[in-house]
């Protein structure tokens, strides 16, 4: 069984020492079935195309229409390690410092000590175990390059 992926559409610009600059649409994902209520991708819309390089692998050629796809559960685990992990720390941290003091500023610097700890922990833990990261993967679609909608309507 495949891992769920989320995925975006992507047109390969570059192509140079096994690595690839591929502009990406700035629509939302639709890979979770929000559609048109999807809040980023109101955000997002009517942006500039956002570059990447990524790793190269296989025949992928300039103008190629490509998917970058990432595995759903390990970018749910990277936003638990990057955003739940160090609000909770930080929540301890003030705690602590309440607990051991009982001031104001005592609470704010064990939240900060907290905050900073939970980072530092969740860096070292990413140089450590590099496969915490999730890797993109480009996927080819087709060999012609099709403009996105935004680009064939400028004004």
């Amino acid at each position: 069984m495949s891992a769920q992926m989320i995925e975006h559409r992507g047109i390969v610009q570059q192509v140079a020492d096994g690595q690839a600059i591929v502009a990406m649409e700035t629509a939302g994902c639709s890979s979770c079935g929000q559609g048109g209520s999807c809040g980023i991708g109101k955000m997002a819309s009517g942006r500039p195309a956002t570059l990447l390089t990524l790793p190269v692998s296989g025949e992928i050629k300039v103008g190629d229409v490509v998917m970058i796809g990432l595995p759903q559960s390990k970018l749910t685990f990277s936003a638990l390690l990057g955003y739940l992990f160090p609000a909770f720390a930080m929540i301890f941290g003030a705690w602590l410092g309440a607990a051991f003091d009982g001031s104001d500023g005592a609470t704010a610097l064990g939240a900060i000590a907290g905050f900073l700890g939970a980072l530092s922990i969740a860096r070292l833990l990413i140089g450590l175990l590099p496969g915490l990261m999730p890797t993109p993967q480009l996927i080819p679609i087709s060999q012609q390059a099709n403009a996105f909608p935004k680009e064939q309507y400028h004004d």
